[in-house]
């Protein structure tokens, strides 16, 4: 990862809302009506974190489906393990990411 990521990386990561959604979407895929009850956090803050998050690819949006066939998206966390380095060129970061979820839409 470059630099510049890594630095960008470690200021969202730096961020609790963005670890909270990672641990919570780590385990099943959420909404961001479910994240925002849960974070105790407006919907549109998560949906701010959540953009982020995408843009790092560390989460996946995913379509889902209620019970009367409306569809909304849902987030899943990529992130298996991050690892941290130091070294003489600065400090970098690696990721281990989970395989992308496939769309059933």
């Amino acid at each position: 990862m470059s630099r510049r990521g890594a630095d960008e990386l470690f200021e969202l990561l730096g961020n609790e809302l963005a670890r909270e959604i990672l641990v919570r979407t780590s385990d099943d895929s959420r909404s961001a009506s479910e994240l925002a009850g849960r974070c105790d956090v407006s919907k549109p803050t998560v949906y701010r974190r959540l953009e982020e998050l995408e843009r790092h690819e560390l989460v996946e949006k995913e379509a889902r489906y209620d019970a009367d066939g409306n569809h909304y998206a849902a987030y899943a966390c990529r992130v298996e393990e991050m690892t941290f380095g130091v070294d003489g060129d600065g400090v970098t970061v690696e990721l281990d990411r989970c395989s992308p979820v496939a769309d059933d839409g």
